[in-house]
């Protein structure tokens, strides 16, 4: 099954804010209940990271997610929010007031940051809105930039996975966004094995990657 090479939504300015919001609530949802969380968090088990770069952070709920997460285990975690998109920007300041998290404005693959400014860098949900160039200088981007770990978590692509989105989507909600946007993103995901490659082409070291349920995949290097 090829990669799609269609463009999303989400990937261009979209007039109602309103709008954009509620896609991002439906995208918290699916990150709840579909694996999104479980994934990050699975990625960062065996890390005590003081610091975490959010890549295309949207909403803001991964970070708000790991910070909170933090606190009840008795520790400090500080999340650079950093995304492109100034709407997007808006929204996850309005939706979380949570005091370790910061919002930056700016290119994940041309990062405002020195070296190893970060014990992990991470992205989720976003190396599939890259084509195969962009990807490698997003990943290389976070390499750069993590001390210990970059980290990625999307969505796999496979019919089964682009089936179960299409139709929940279609009963769940009624966001224009979301219901032309989660089936394409599927589409346009990449296998593990791409990942993989892409990963090796933008000089990580040793790449891991696993499968995760829901359709979705975790990439680190150690």
């Amino acid at each position: 099954m090829l990669r799609a090479a269609g463009r999303e939504l989400l990937d261009d300015t979209v007039a109602s804010i309103g709008e954009l919001e509620e896609n991002f609530r439906d995208i918290e949802r699916s990150n709840r209940l579909l694996g999104g969380l479980s994934a990050v968090e699975s990625a960062m088990r065996a890390l005590v990271p003081q610091t975490i770069l959010d890549v295309g952070c949207g909403s803001g709920d991964t970070a708000a997610f790991l910070a909170r997460k933090a606190r009840a285990a008795g520790r400090r975690l500080s999340v650079t929010c950093l995304d492109v998109n100034p709407d997007v920007l808006t929204i996850a300041k309005k939706r979380n007031g949570d005091p370790d998290l910061r919002f930056v404005r700016g290119n994940g693959a041309n990062a405002p940051f020195d070296d190893a400014s970060f014990d992990v860098a991470m992205c989720n949900l976003t190396l599939h809105h890259c084509d195969p160039s962009a990807a490698v200088a997003l990943l290389r981007e976070l390499r750069r930039v993590a001390r210990a770990r970059p980290v990625v978590t999307d969505l796999r692509r496979s019919r089964a996975a682009w089936a179960g989105a299409a139709l929940l989507v279609s009963i769940f909600t009624r966001n224009r966004l979301t219901r032309h946007d989660a089936p394409l993103s599927v589409l346009r995901a990449y296998t593990p094995r791409e990942a993989l490659e892409l990963a090796l082409e933008a000089g990580w070291k040793n790449p891991h990657v696993r499968t995760a349920p829901f359709y979705r995949m975790v990439l680190w290097d150690d």
